[in-house]
C-alpha cells in the first residue's frame, strides 16, 4: 500500500504540499494502535453551486489526511484535513467584473466555468454495524477557501480571472456518508470505501457576481488508507 500512496503523492505534488503526506506514510505504523491511527484519504466529489439556477455540475478533487480514534466496537471519531480539495460548478451565464469595461462587455451573461479552491475540516462520528463491512457516519465541515477562479467563454476564446474576491472565506456545511470496510488479509490492510454528500449552509459568493442563494453540494468517493497497527503474527 505504501507503494501506491507514494506514487498518489508524486502525481499530487504539483498540486499541494506532501509533507503532511510523507508524515503518514514514516510514522503512521509507528503511532497506530488498538484504538488510535492515522491515514491516507483521496476523493473526487462530484459538485455544484446547488441552489443557484443555471448551473451544472464539476467533477474535483480532494486529498488529505485523517486519525482515526475508536470509542468502542461501534463508534468511532474521525477528524480530517483536506489540505486541496478542488471542486466547483459551471454556470450558463455569468459576467465579468473587472476594471476593464471593454473587456467587460466582451465577457457578458457566457457560459463559467467556476473552480473553488479550499482546505476542508471536517470531523466524523461514524458507527459501524455489528459483524458488517458497513459503517455509515456523519460530520460538520469548514471550509477554509484558499483560491478561486473563474473561466469565461464566448466565441472568441477563453478567459481566466480570479474571483477571490467575491468568493466567501469560508464554507460551512455538513456530509452523511455511506462506508465499506475492505480487509486484505495477506497484508493486513484495510481500505473504507466512502460514498458522501455534502450540503453548503452559506452563500459562495456575493451577490455582486452570483445574485440570490448560491450554496454549493456534492456528491462524492472517498478511500481511505489507514496505517493499522501490525498483528502478532505478521
Amino acid at each position: 500500500m505504501k507503494k501506491i500512496v507514494c506514487i498518489a503523492i508524486i502525481l499530487l505534488a504539483q498540486y499541494t504540499n506532501a509533507q503532511a503526506a510523507l508524515f503518514a506514510i514514516l510514522f503512521g505504523e509507528k503511532v497506530a494502535s488498538e484504538n488510535f491511527n492515522v491515514g491516507m484519504e483521496f476523493g473526487i466529489p462530484y459538485a455544484s453551486i446547488s441552489s443557484a439556477s443555471g448551473t451544472n455540475a464539476k467533477t474535483g478533487i480532494t486529498f488529505g489526511i485523517a486519525g482515526n480514534i475508536k470509542l468502542n466496537e461501534h463508534w468511532s471519531v474521525h477528524p480530517t484535513a483536506y489540505f486541496l480539495s478542488r471542486r466547483g460548478g459551471k454556470f450558463d451565464a455569468l459576467s465579468l467584473i473587472s476594471n476593464d469595461l471593454e473587456l467587460n462587455a466582451k465577457f457578458q451573461n457566457v457560459p463559467t466555468e467556476l473552480t473553488l479552491n479550499y482546505i476542508d475540516v471536517p470531523v466524523f462520528l461514524n458507527y459501524r454495524f455489528t459483524d458488517s463491512p458497513f459503517k455509515i457516519g456523519i460530520a460538520p465541515q469548514i471550509s477554509f477557501r484558499t483560491g478561486s477562479q473563474a473561466i469565461f467563454s464566448n466565441a472568441q476564446g477563453d478567459f481566466d480571472a480570479s474571483v477571490k474576491d467575491v468568493t466567501n472565506g469560508t464554507d460551512l456545511g455538513m456530509i452523511l456518508q455511506l462506508g465499506y470496510v475492505l480487509f486484505s488479509e495477506k497484508f493486513d490492510k484495510e481500505v473504507h470505501i466512502q460514498l458522501r454528500y455534502f450540503q453548503g449552509f452559506n452563500d459562495v459568493y456575493d451577490d455582486s457576481f452570483v445574485s440570490g442563494s448560491n450554496t454549493s453540494s456534492y456528491f462524492g468517493l472517498a478511500l481511505s488508507f489507514p496505517f493499522v497497527a501490525k498483528t502478532e503474527n505478521e
